[in-house]
C-alpha cells in the first residue's frame, strides 16, 4: 500500500517537458486531413467509406501493435501510440456505419479486377 501511495503521490511524477511536445496534434492533424484528402481525390466517392474503413483498420493494428512492443505507457501525458491507434479505430468503426453493402462489394470488385 505504501509503495502505490509513493507511486501516485503528486511529488512522484517529475517530467521534462520538451518543446516539439505540444507539436504533437497539430502534425496528427495535419498528417490525417492530407490523407483523408489524398483518398478522396484519388478514390471515386462511394468507394471512400469502406476504403477509410480498411485503411484506418490495418493502421490501428499497425499503431497498436507498435505501441505493445514497445511497452508505451497507456498513462502517460499527451498523445500516445495508444491514444492513435484507438483514433484509427473510431475511423474505423465510423466508416463501417457510412457504408453501405452493395460499395463493399463493388470495392472488393475493383480491387479483384485489378490483380
Amino acid at each position: 500500500m505504501a509503495l502505490w501511495k509513493s507511486e501516485h503521490s503528486p511529488g512522484y511524477q517529475f517530467t521534462l517537458h520538451s518543446p516539439g511536445h505540444h507539436l504533437d496534434l497539430p502534425v496528427l492533424i495535419a498528417t490525417s486531413a492530407a490523407a483523408g484528402l489524398l483518398l478522396v481525390w484519388l478514390v471515386p466517392l462511394p468507394l471512400v467509406p469502406p476504403l477509410l474503413g480498411i485503411v484506418s483498420f490495418t493502421v490501428a493494428v499497425i499503431v497498436a501493435l507498435f505501441a505493445y512492443y514497445s511497452g508505451a505507457d497507456r498513462h502517460a501525458h499527451g498523445i500516445t501510440p495508444w491514444d492513435v491507434a484507438g483514433v484509427f479505430a473510431l475511423i474505423w468503426i465510423g466508416a463501417g456505419m457510412f457504408s453501405k453493402p452493395e460499395h463493399v462489394v463493388q470495392l472488393f470488385g475493383h480491387i479483384m479486377m485489378a490483380q
